[in-house]
């Protein structure tokens, strides 16, 4: 080197060693000109920390939920407009229940009102055809009573009478009052197998025939080869007339068999069956003396006087 010219500083890093020949700087010295520098990988984690703060799982489970989200927004959108629509529905239709309530109640009450002005119709008619009957009864009786053939033919008509429910018949039997169960004290209300059904009376009825019995009626409606016991709701019909409790069944028949001989057919034992289990309330006595009125709605159909064309 010239005589007079400075030496250009070199600069290394600390603890580097120094270039072949040159004596190593101090530890804590500026490093001389000439030297080297080193990447140092040691920073590149630090780096990569800074450029990629958020981890690339993170970013695809986001950009995954995205569309979703989206789409489920979309979906409560919808249901909340359904449900929307549907509480308009709804309250539409209570409004207009609400309106016509008063017209429903007029018509059913204009309704009940018809039934029970054709139903007294219907028993005023009964009456008068009743009366009329008997009418009719008493002229043949003095009309055939002239002449000993005429007097035959009375007494066939009477038993034919008896068997066709046509005419009023009297004489001892047996009388049996039937109700449902009584009133359960702990729920309040009787149970439904207490109840008297159609079908129990059609049993009844079926074994008093099979005892012996030749005229029945209940509650004062007499029972012939045409009458229907059926079952509406919660009541029981008779030629479909509506029966209310307690039921009253009356049976003319010998009074020395009619009761033994009912308690031991399949309707006795159904019906004492059922006071048993059930707890129905049963009432049976023998009547001296009953009288059963005539059914007068019956119409023959196909049977005729005989010897009428």
């Amino acid at each position: 080197m010239a005589s007079g010219e400075r030496e250009a500083p070199t600069v290394r890093l600390e603890g580097t060693p120094a270039a072949p020949g040159r004596p190593a700087a101090p530890p804590g010295a500026w490093p001389r000109a000439g030297t080297i520098l080193k990447r140092d990988d040691s920073m590149s984690l630090m780096r990569e920390l800074v450029t990629h703060a958020l981890d690339d799982g993170y970013a695809a489970a986001a950009a995954r939920r995205g569309p979703s989200r989206s789409r489920s927004r979309r979906g409560l959108g919808a249901t909340l407009v359904a449900l929307a629509l549907l509480g308009l529905l709804l309250t539409v239709a209570a409004v207009q229940t609400r309106q016509s309530a008063p017209a429903v109640a007029q018509e059913k009450a204009e309704l009940l009102e018809r039934i029970r002005a054709e139903t007294a119709r219907n028993d005023d008619m009964r009456t008068h055809a009743g009366a009329l009957q008997e009418e009719v009864t008493v002229l043949q009786n003095d009309v055939l009573a002239s002449t000993a053939s005429g007097q035959n033919l009375r007494e066939r008509l009477a038993a034919l009478d008896v068997l066709a429910g046509t005419g009023r018949v009297e004489g001892p039997g047996l009388r049996l009052v039937i109700d449902d169960a009584p009133v359960d004290e702990v729920s309040g209300a009787s149970s439904a197998e207490g109840r008297i059904l159609d079908i129990d009376l059609q049993q009844v009825v079926n074994g008093l025939w099979s005892a012996g019995a030749e005229a029945i009626a209940i509650n004062g409606q007499r029972l012939t080869a045409l009458t229907a016991i059926r079952g509406a709701d919660k009541s029981i019909t008779v030629d479909y007339r509506p029966l209310a409790r307690p039921y009253v069944v009356e049976a003319i028949g010998d009074p020395d068999t009619l009761e033994a001989q009912f308690a031991e057919s399949p309707g006795g034992k159904w019906l004492f069956n059922l006071k048993a289990v059930h707890h129905i309330a049963l009432g049976t006595a023998a009547v001296d003396e009953l009288l059963l009125p005539a059914d007068s709605g019956n119409k023959l159909r196909y049977a005729r006087t005989e010897g009428a064309q």
